[in-house]
Order: C-alpha cells, then sequence, then structure tokens
C-alpha cells in the first residue's frame, strides 16, 4: 500500500476535517482515538483525534490506559532489584531474577501493554501538526477537505545534526565494548543487571548510528497496523 507523510498548517489544525477512513488501513469501519503528539508519559500531553482500524483502537486504547502505570513499575522494579544487588551480598536466586525479567519482558509486549499506531501525529519545529505513513488514498481526502494540507515529499528530517548521533552512537559502542572486557575479566560474579548492560548500550549505540543515514534511506516493508 502506498503511504505518504501529511503535514497540517498550524492555523488549520484546529478546524481540521478529517475523512471516516483509517489512517492506518485505509478502511471505512473506523474507531475516533485521541493519540497523543506528546510521546512523554509524565508530561502533559496534548492530543490529536484520529480515525482508527478497531484493532490499531483498541491496542492504542490499551497503550495509553496501561503504559504510565506499567513504566513506572518497570522502573521502580528495576530501582528495587539495583538495591537489592549493591546491599546484599548474598545474590538473589536465578529462579528470581529470571522471573522478574520475565515479568518485564512480558510487560513491554504490544499484545500485552497494547502499543500505538505508525502514524503517530506530532509537532514540527514550525508548529505543524505531521501525520506519518498515511494511506495515499486516505491523504487525498484530507487534502480535498483541508486546502492547505499537504502530502510530504520526503520523510521528516532529524531532529539533531548527522556528526551528534555518529558521535553519540561511537560513545555508546565503546561503552559497551568497555563493560564487556571490565565485567568478563574482574573474576567476580557481577549481577545479571550490570550484564543486560552490554547488549543494551550496544543496540542503541548501532540504532543511533544507523540515523546518521538519511531518513527513508533504509526501508521496510511495512504491514498494516
Amino acid at each position: 500500500m502506498m503511504r505518504t507523510d501529511l503535514v497540517v498548517p498550524a492555523r488549520l489544525v484546529s478546524d481540521l476535517q478529517m475523512p471516516p477512513l483509517s489512517v492506518t488501513t485505509g478502511g471505512t469501519d473506523v474507531q475516533w482515538v485521541e493519540i497523543p503528539t506528546c510521546h512523554w508519559w509524565f508530561m502533559r500531553r496534548p492530543a490529536q483525534r484520529l480515525p482508527l482500524d478497531p484493532r490499531s483502537a483498541r491496542r492504542a486504547r490499551r497503550y495509553l490506559r496501561l503504559e504510565p502505570w506499567s513504566s513506572l513499575a518497570r522502573l521502580v522494579v528495576l530501582l528495587v532489584w539495583t538495591t537489592v544487588n549493591a546491599f546484599n551480598p548474598s545474590p538473589p536466586s536465578r529462579t528470581i531474577a529470571l522471573v522478574v525479567w520475565l515479568a518485564l519482558i512480558v510487560s513491554s509486549i504490544p499484545y500485552v501493554n497494547g502499543v500505538l499506531p505508525r502514524q503517530l501525529p506530532y509537532r514540527t519545529a514550525a508548529g505543524d501538526l505531521r501525520v506519518p505513513e498515511v494511506p495515499m488514498k486516505v491523504a487525498k481526502q484530507w487534502v480535498e477537505l483541508n486546502p492547505g494540507v499537504v502530502p510530504a515529499g520526503e520523510p521528516a528530517p532529524r531532529p539533531r545534526s548527522r556528526r551528534w548521533y555518529a558521535t553519540l552512537s561511537t560513545v555508546l559502542l565503546i561503552s559497551a565494548i568497555v563493560l564487556l572486557t571490565v565485567l568478563a575479566n574482574d573474576g567476580r560474579e557481577d549481577s545479571g543487571l550490570v550484564w543486560l548492560g552490554v547488549p543494551v548500550l550496544f543496540v542503541i549505540g548501532v540504532a543511533t548510528a544507523l540515523k546518521t543515514l538519511p531518513p527513508g534511506y533504509i526501508g521496510f516493508e511495512h504491514g498494516d497496523s
């Protein structure tokens, strides 16, 4: 399915008219959901009402209902785990560690915790509203109903420079290598939480390095949300 980003000028956002077509699949069976345009759960989040297909709507509502509490619970568990490992000379059993990590992983699965659609609206630096990956046929109707709304010809630019991403990715990858070297040679049994830092730093470093490429350079064929 051909898709495009839609850019709604700031002056048109309050009076925006939308056709009853899903921005996720292009179908006519829609449910309207208030999708936040700010993705920090601990901040007051302005929202934009969007038509979604029923499955995406259910997942989005579940995410919006559960995610603030799930994130807080994961943070508390990690803090408690870190404290126990720091002050308890005898580390928790492998069974307890496995249960904790499985709980954290399960709580992050979209099927359990819900997920927001790829069509997350957000404000650009100019104050315009941008809705990514809208089906082309839906985008055409948005443009017809709202003169001034335009399909974006290019992917959204990165918020920071290529040098910034290159520097950060280098720091993260070097940190992962250094941490792995220290843990492998310190001669003691370290906490699984500390070992987890190695793949986390590596994955984030690689993901950051990929952002040095132009937006849209690496394309993947997406299915419908």
